[in-house]
């Protein structure tokens, strides 16, 4: 039995780090660093690299496309998606041109996004709220997309997301 044990064990980290020249099953990968899931990684013609980073809590995906061109890492973009119960919808996106990546940034920036929505979606709703409460929600929500995913206590709706993940 004990070899059984070791041969299923062996099998499984070879798929996810074979033998160099063998393929790869593909999984996200998660960053503990960038506290993100790495997916859809490849190489253009000019030799850069991009991938796709994505985090997420209990009410929103955060998606970054990012570039690495020779030895700069650039965003392209950000994506906020919400959750409608059953799947993913896009809310907020922004694109942008040569502008280096930077954790701090991002985190503004998404933070931008998810007031932006509520306001948006309380504007439809002829509502007010003040714009500190606003500010302050915004923060915790995107706050609680950088929790690892590493963590024992981290509670995800993880089978919805992923292949929502893979998608995309």
């Amino acid at each position: 039995m004990a070899s059984l044990t070791k041969a299923i064990n062996e099998d499984l980290f070879r798929q996810f780090l074979p033998e160099f020249g063998n393929p790869r099953v593909h999984v996200p990968v998660w960053d503990e660093g960038q506290k993100m899931f790495l997916c859809e990684e490849y190489e253009s013609a000019n030799g850069h690299r991009y991938y796709k980073g994505v985090r997420f809590c209990d009410r929103i995906v955060i998606v970054e496309n990012v570039g690495l061109y020779h030895t700069w890492t650039y965003i392209d973009s950000i994506e906020v998606y919400a959750f409608n119960g059953t799947r993913l919808e896009l809310v907020q996106k922004r694109d942008y041109n040569k502008t280096f990546r930077n954790e701090e940034f991002i985190r503004q920036e998404s933070e931008a996004m998810v007031c932006n929505y509520f306001k948006g979606v309380l504007k439809a709703r002829r509502t007010t709220l003040p714009k500190e409460q606003l500010e302050a929600q915004a923060k915790g929500i995107v706050e609680g997309c950088y929790k690892s995913f590493l963590d024992s206590n981290f509670n995800t709706r993880l089978t919805q997301i992923l292949p929502q993940i893979e998608q995309k």
